[in-house]
């Protein structure tokens, strides 16, 4: 048996955009004169559970406010956009191994919380860097009904590859992706970027890189236990 596709479970796995995400959150906010201006904490507590597709939504439900979700939405995801089409770097050894799997036949999928737009924005900023390589499959948020960690996102992943879980491996960022990849039966590489700075417990000790390798995901697809170096 051998390796066959890798799925990143989340744009965050590709790059740190995390405090950008926050920011165009913020600016829709000020667009449409909505007095919230989330804090890194507050961002971060609302991602950690996942599961819907509405941040807004959640936070107007939890202050029992009334607020035009969708309308908030539809602007966070332009400003989003225009921010990672202002370039921003891919994540240590993203371009290696996505240049490995092109070269061995590898194929590459993509899970992603965002819309089209974003996702293409990122795409296109990092192009160079990816030497060109781009995805095989991309699973958005449009695809399906809820997020991680619900598995449906990684099972469609899976099904558009045309492979049982046991040819893939997923890299996971945070907690929640861990989970539903775990759900969908995929191996899992933790590939923790700023919003996934919790406690190692969190994921599980399993295997755990802080530069993306070859040498990783082959070794976490396998289930050896795998530390990169810092």
């Amino acid at each position: 048996m051998t390796l066959e596709a890798v799925i990143f479970g989340g744009i965050g796995t590709l790059a740190e955009v995390a405090d950008l995400d926050r920011s165009a959150w913020n600016a829709a906010f000020r667009a449409h004169g909505v007095a919230w201006d989330w804090s890194w904490d507050t961002y971060a507590e609302l991602m950690r559970p996942g599961g819907d597709r509405q941040l807004a939504a959640r936070y107007a439900a939890h202050l029992g406010q009334d607020i035009d979700a969708d309308l908030l939405d539809r602007t966070h995801q332009n400003h989003f956009a225009t921010m990672l089409a202002g370039g921003v770097p891919l994540r240590p050894g993203v371009a290696r191994v996505m240049n490995w799997a092109a070269r061995g036949g590898v194929k590459l999928a993509l899970v992603s919380r965002s819309e089209v737009e974003p996702v293409r924005a990122l795409l296109v900023a990092t192009a160079r860097a990816r030497g060109g390589v781009s995805f095989d499959v991309a699973v958005l948020r449009d695809d399906v009904a809820r997020m991680a960690p619900d598995p449906a996102a990684m099972e469609a992943a899976l099904i558009d590859l045309r492979l049982g879980p046991s040819r893939a491996v997923a890299v996971v960022d945070t907690p929640a992706t861990l989970e539903a990849a775990r759900a969908a039966g995929l191996a899992t590489l933790a590939f923790p970027g700023r919003l996934g700075e919790v406690e190692p417990e969190d994921f599980d000790e399993g295997p755990l890189a802080h530069v993306l390798s070859p040498e990783a995901l082959t070794a976490a697809w396998r289930g050896d236990a795998f530390l990169a170096a810092e």
